[in-house]
Order: structure tokens, then sequence, then C-alpha cells
């Protein structure tokens, strides 16, 4: 079978410049070689293809879009090139990138300490770390508004008690970028290291008690943290959405009806 060389109904590709015509040619290449014929397998098996993660990152594909810390730098268009074919690959895959990319990593690039990018940034990018976000919960989904997880400051430090459910990478991650409310009910959003303390072949969507964590604070935006002491149990309830291919069980799915996180 012939593989894929893309469809273009509008003349698309005459708005692209060469770079950005290199970087989807490339993560077609990826789709065609290493997602495509692995996918259904891990699919009726309830696996995640981990050892996937450290290609992504040789390719630039996390933190795409970002400058400097190993990142690729590539533009918006590119990025959106790049991730339309993962989506063409997995959808489940796709997602794990951009929660990797634009969902953790950017956040820490925007609000982070310089302490926080220069520990998370160049090992996300590489895929040496894995990154999840904490904004759904099973009250009120991914509306902020209605948010009940807290962030209280007690001295230098922050407890922060709440639950959040389907998260994406969530039972795998290294660093958790946890939304929460502070006491003058704004929303901000908490970096949380963590052991992993799932096998690489666990579900990439997890339900997780944040109760009673201690934090010490830093910028506000992400907040450097001390180790993860809250307990994860698996998801055991499905969040309303389409299941992605590589989901392991409807009960587990990393798809999202709404926002991700």
């Amino acid at each position: 079978m012939p593989k894929y060389s893309g469809v273009d109904f509008i003349d698309f590709d005459s708005q692209l410049n060469d770079e950005e015509k290199l970087v989807r040619q490339a993560a077609r290449e990826f789709v065609e070689n290493e997602i495509i014929p692995i996918i259904e397998k891990h699919s009726r098996e309830a696996t995640f293809p981990m050892h996937l993660v450290p290609q992504l990152g040789e390719l630039g594909f996390f933190g795409a879009n970002l400058q400097g810390y190993g990142c690729a730098g590539m533009s918006n268009v590119a990025y959106g090139l790049m991730t339309q074919e993962l989506e063409r690959g997995n959808s489940g895959l796709r997602s794990f990138v951009s929660v990797q990319g634009a969902l953790v990593m950017y956040p820490i690039y925007t609000f982070g300490s310089d302490a926080q990018k220069n520990k998370w940034l160049p090992l996300l990018q590489l895929g040496k770390a894995i990154g999840c976000f904490g904004l759904t919960e099973p009250q009120f989904g991914s509306n902020p508004g209605g948010m009940l997880t807290r962030a209280v400051k007690k001295g230098n430090k922050y407890v922060l008690n709440g639950e959040k459910m389907w998260i994406t990478s969530g039972s795998i991650a290294n660093v958790a970028v946890v939304w929460a409310k502070c006491e003058d009910e704004k929303v901000r959003g908490i970096a949380k290291s963590r052991k992993k303390i799932c096998s690489p072949e666990s579900p990439v969507c997890a339900a997780r008690s944040v109760a009673s964590i201690k934090l010490v604070t830093a910028s506000a935006g992400a907040l450097s943290a001390q180790p993860w002491r809250a307990t994860t149990p698996r998801c055991n309830t499905q969040k309303p959405a389409n299941n992605s291919p590589t989901s392991p069980s409807p009960r587990t799915s990393s798809s999202r009806k709404s926002s991700p996180g």
C-alpha cells in the first residue's frame, strides 16, 4: 500500500513555507513508520507506546513552539501541522504531546521561576520527564469557575486540597501543573513534582486526590513544591467523551469532550 501523501483540495500548501512543509513531512513519516504499524495492537492490549516518547523528544515535538531550553522554536503553523499529522496516526498520542508541550511546558515557560524552567523544561523537552495538567474535576468538569480545589497559604507554604479526574498522563507524570483557587478566589497553576508511582504501561488517564499537599511558595503562577504526598487512585468513572484509539478502556479514556486537563 502506498504511503499517505496528504490531500489538498484548497491549495493550502501554497501558503506554507519550506520549513513548515519539512516539519509536516517529518511528522508524517514518523506516523507512517512508528505509529500506524503498532497502534492497533496497543489499543487492543490497553497499553500506551511509551517507547515512542524519547523519539518524540528527539524530533523536537515536545514544546515545539517554545524558544530555548532545547526546544525546537518552530512557528505556530509548523506546530499545528505537526500535531495534525500525529492526530491522523492516533488521537491519544497527539493529546499526550499537546499536554506535554502546551499545558505543562508552556505554563512553566511563561509563569515559572528561573529555577523551575531550568529544572523541568529541558527534561520535558527530551521526554525524560512527563507532565500532566490538573484542571478537570469530577464535580464541574473543566469549568474553572466551579473549581473546588483550593490552595491555602500557611506560612511560607501552600496546602493544596481537592480532587482531579480524567487527567492525561496523570498516572505516569513526574510533574503536575495543578489548577486551584487561592484565598483571593483567583485561579492559579501550581507546579507539583512527584515520583512516578505507576508502571510505563499504566493507563495515561487518572483520578487523583490532592488532599493536604504542602507546597513551597515561589512565583505566582507555577509554584515550586515538595515531593508528592497524595494518594492517586485509578480512574473508575467515565468522563463523557469519545474514546481515542489508544484509550486503555472506556473508563480510562484520554479523550475529552471539553477542554483538556
